[in-house]
């Protein structure tokens, strides 16, 4: 597969997946404004460089679109309509609230709260839910198998590109799953933690798949 990124190494793992196979990526959505410290930050949208960011993104994807799904977050459903203008193509557009914008909360309430108590780092309550699970929360492996289930359901279609418009903090859950790198806070935070329209790069079937990451791919048999 030919993909056009600003991220070598996602161009580079799009050609390891095999001629006319499907494949799917799960990506972070464009750059956007500021959020205030201590804040989720739902209604912030895209700056004026990331919606040029996910036009160019659109131009430089070589397959077709398949299945497009969205988290319902403002500037993910933003990220997604500008792919789509850059692509120059009309799709229907999938929200996915539960599996690619709160997969890991088990208690809304209670998740809110812990979110609170550690000044809204993400980093931190990862590497947390990797060592110790917190209250409110489903495990890594939990929110992990709730979104593979979801990519792996939906599209399919050989020659297609399945694209899913979620957020960092659930894609540094799944990479902690699938690659197991959060040895320290200081690791997720300063060498691992996903960029603005960076993507996981996945193939193969639910049962036996592999996934581009950052110059990595690896194989997973269920």
């Amino acid at each position: 597969m030919k993909l056009k990124s600003i991220y070598e190494q996602m161009e580079k793992g799009a050609t390891h997946v095999p001629k006319r196979a499907n494949c799917k990526i799960v990506f972070r959505h464009s750059i956007r404004g500021n959020i205030k410290n201590g804040t989720f930050g739902r209604e912030v949208l895209l700056t004026n460089e990331g919606i040029e960011l996910a036009r160019s993104f659109g131009r430089g994807l070589r397959y077709n679109i398949g299945f497009f799904a969205s988290s319902s977050c403002d500037r993910n459903i933003q990220t997604c309509n500008e792919i789509l203008l850059g692509k120059g193509v009309k799709k229907k557009l999938i929200i996915a609230s539960k599996e690619l914008e709160a997969p890991q909360i088990k208690d809304r309430c209670v998740s809110d709260k812990v979110f609170a108590d550690y000044n809204y780092r993400s980093d931190v309550i990862i590497h947390k839910l990797v060592t110790d699970g917190l209250p409110g929360f489903y495990s890594i492996e939990e929110t992990a198998k709730i979104m593979l289930d979801f990519i792996f359901a939906y599209g399919n279609e050989a020659n297609t590109v399945d694209l899913f418009c979620t957020h960092d903090f659930q894609m540094a859950i799944l990479y902690a799953y699938l690659f197991d790198f959060t040895s320290s806070e200081e690791e997720l935070e300063y060498k691992k933690w996903p960029m603005m329209l960076e993507g996981m790069i996945f193939w193969g079937k639910r049962n036996h798949f592999w996934c581009s990451w950052r110059g990595q791919i690896k194989e997973f048999i269920n």
